[in-house]
C-alpha cells in the first residue's frame, strides 16, 4: 500500500502527512529501522527518540510499519473495514501530539506494537486485544471471590476516543467480538469509565453511566490518574486549575475539590447477561 493512499485512509491531517512525507528516510534506513522494530519494539523506539522531533519521526515510521501490516490483513481474509478502524488510532494520537506538544506526530509510540503485531482489532465502537493475563486478576464476582491466574488468555477491552460512547453501540461491537473469538475467554475492561463513583457525577441516562451496564463491576483501585488526565486533559496537583468547558468537567472538579478522588473500575462483560 502506498504511503499517501494509508494517510487518506485513516483521515490524517494534510499538514501531519506533508510533514511526514517530506522526511529524509532512505531505504536502507528505514529497512534497517523495520528489522530492528520486527526484533524489539521498543528498542526501535528508543532508537527513533534520539531524534531531533522525534514525534514526528515516529509518526512516518508507524504508518510505513502500519502499510506493510495491510498485506497480513489480506492475507488473513480479515475485513478491509477493520484494518482502516483500527488503524485510525493513529489520527487520534496524531491529534493528542498536536493538542499536548503543539506539533504532529504520535508521542504515545508505546501503544501501537498492538495494532502492528495484530493483537489488537477495532469492532465498531470498541477495541479487543488478545493477550494473556501478566497477573492474577482477582476479585468478587456475584459475591464470590474470582480469580484468573496468570497466563490465562483473555480478551482486554478499549474504548477508542473520537465517538460517543453509545451503549447499542458497545453492544453491537460485543455481538462482532463474541462472533468472532467466541466467549470462553473472559472479556476484560480496566477503565476510569467504570470506577462506580462516576453514578455521583452523572445522570442514569449518561453515555458512562449506560456503558459500566455492559459490565459486572470486579474491583475497583484508586492507581493512576486516567480519569483526570481524560477529562481535562491534563494532571493538576490542585484541582482548582481545572476548566470547566463541559458538565463533566465541572460535575468532576466539584467532586475532586471536596476531597474525593477518581479512580477506576475493573469489569467484566458476560456474553447474555
Amino acid at each position: 500500500m502506498e504511503l499517501k493512499d494509508f494517510c487518506k485512509g485513516i483521515g490524517l491531517m494534510e499538514e501531519a502527512a506533508d510533514k511526514m512525507l517530506s522526511l529524509p528516510i532512505s531505504e536502507e534506513e528505514y529497512t534497517r529501522n523495520r528489522e530492528l522494530y520486527r526484533q524489539d519494539y521498543f528498542a526501535f523506539c528508543d532508537r527513533i527518540k534520539e531524534k531531533e522531533d522525534f514525534r514526528i519521526w515516529m509518526l512516518a515510521y508507524l504508518c510505513r510499519f502500519a502499510c506493510d501490516t495491510y498485506d497480513v490483513y489480506m492475507e488473513r481474509n480479515i475485513e478491509e473495514k477493520i484494518f482502516w478502524d483500527t488503524f485510525r488510532d493513529i489520527t487520534y494520537w496524531c491529534e493528542n501530539c498536536l493538542r499536548d506538544y503543539g506539533e504532529y506526530g504520535i508521542n504515545e509510540y508505546g501503544w501501537f506494537w498492538r495494532h502492528l503485531k495484530l493483537t489488537l482489532f477495532r469492532l465498531g465502537r470498541l477495541e479487543f486485544e488478545l493477550l494473556e493475563a501478566d497477573h492474577d486478576i482477582t476479585g468478587i464476582l456475584e459475591g464470590k471471590a474470582y480469580k484468573i491466574p496468570k497466563g490465562t488468555p483473555i480478551i482486554n477491552i478499549h474504548i477508542p476516543q473520537g465517538d460517543p460512547l453509545v451503549k447499542e453501540d458497545c453492544e453491537k461491537s460485543f455481538q462482532q467480538a463474541c462472533t468472532w473469538f467466541g466467549t470462553e475467554r473472559p472479556y476484560l475492561c480496566h477503565s476510569w469509565l467504570l470506577y462506580p463513583k462516576l453514578r455521583e457525577l452523572l445522570k442514569p441516562e449518561s453515555n458512562i453511566i449506560r456503558f459500566q451496564e455492559l459490565f459486572t463491576l470486579l474491583d475497583t483501585d484508586m492507581e493512576g490518574t486516567e480519569a483526570e488526565q481524560r477529562i481535562f486533559g491534563e494532571v493538576l496537583s490542585d484541582p482548582a486549575g481545572y476548566s470547566e468547558k463541559t458538565g463533566l468537567q465541572k460535575a468532576a472538579k466539584k467532586f475532586l475539590m471536596e476531597g474525593k478522588k477518581l479512580g477506576n473500575g475493573l469489569g467484566i462483560y458476560l456474553p447474555g447477561r
